[in-house]
C-alpha cells in the first residue's frame, strides 16, 4: 500500500499525464479502438511482477484510456463499453479510490459487464477490492474510512452478493467497532454498551448469511463484556 504522500505523488504524476493525452477513440473506428485496447492488456499480461503491472497501469494505461472513458460518459449514451470497464479495474488496482467507486456506481446502474477475465460482476469485484485493501489497511492499523462504509452501506442496501462475501462484510464492520488502540478487535477494549451491542447485531447478521464464518468467540466476548459493564464490574 502507498502512504498518503506516495498517493498524493501518484495523483499528481496521473493528472499530468492525463493532460498529455487525448481521448484513442478520436479518429478511430471502434474496431481498432478495441484491437488496441487488446494490444495494451497483452502488453500488460506480459509484466514480471504484480508492482511492474500495477505501474504500467498508473503511468501508461490510465493516462491513455481514461480520457476515452470519460468521453464515453460526456457523450450520454449508455452501452457496453470495454474501455470504461477496464478504466474502472485499473482505477482500483491504483488505489484511486474516489474515481473507482464514483464510476463502478455508473456502471453498475448502466448494468456494465466487468471484462471476461475478472469472471465476476461490479458488485463482487467493488466488494472483493475493497475488503482486501481495508483488511491490509487494517493490519498496517490504518484508517479504512470512507471507503470502507461508503462500500458496505451498498453491500447491506443495494448489492445482491453471494452469502460469503456479505458474511465477511458484516463481520468486518463488526470487528472494526471492536479496535483497540493497536488496531485489534477485542470487546475488553469497548466501554459503551451501544457500541457492543451494534458489534453483535453486526456478527449475527454475518453468522446468518454464512454459518462458518467464524464470530461464535467474539460474540460469547461481546456478551461477557456487556455483563460486566450492566453490573458495574468492568475493568
Amino acid at each position: 500500500m502507498l502512504s498518503p504522500a506516495q498517493k498524493h505523488k501518484e495523483r499528481v504524476m496521473l493528472s499530468q499525464a492525463l493532460a498529455r493525452h487525448q481521448p484513442v477513440t478520436s479518429g478511430h473506428s471502434l474496431h481498432v479502438q478495441l484491437r488496441e485496447l487488446e494490444r495494451d492488456i497483452a502488453a500488460l499480461r506480459t509484466q514480471p511482477r504484480t508492482c511492474d503491472r500495477v505501474e504500467m497501469k498508473r503511468t501508461i494505461l490510465l493516462p491513455k484510456w481514461l480520457p476515452t472513458a470519460q468521453q464515453y460518459l460526456d457523450a450520454g449514451e449508455v452501452y457496453q463499453n470495454l474501455v470504461f470497464s477496464w478504466c474502472i479495474v485499473w482505477l482500483f488496482d491504483v488505489e484511486e479510490f474516489d474515481q473507482a467507486l464514483d464510476w463502478a456506481d455508473i456502471a453498475i446502474s448502466q448494468g456494465q459487464q466487468t471484462p471476461d477475465r475478472l469472471k465476476r460482476t461490479f458488485t463482487a469485484f467493488v466488494a472483493d477490492s475493497i475488503f482486501a485493501w481495508a483488511a491490509t489497511a487494517t493490519e498496517l492499523g490504518e484508517s479504512v474510512e470512507p471507503y470502507f462504509s461508503r462500500t458496505f452501506r451498498n453491500v447491506a442496501e443495494k448489492w445482491r452478493l453471494h452469502e460469503e462475501i456479505s458474511a465477511k462484510w458484516y463481520k468486518a464492520a463488526g470487528l472494526l467497532l471492536l479496535r483497540d488502540d493497536a488496531g485489534a478487535p477485542r470487546a475488553t477494549a469497548v466501554d459503551d454498551v451501544d457500541t457492543l451491542k451494534k458489534a453483535d447485531a453486526l456478527l449475527e447478521k454475518a453468522a446468518a448469511f454464512h454459518r462458518a464464518i467464524g464470530v461464535g468467540t467474539m460474540r460469547k466476548q461481546i456478551a461477557a463484556r456487556i455483563r460486566a459493564l450492566e453490573s458495574g464490574k468492568a475493568e
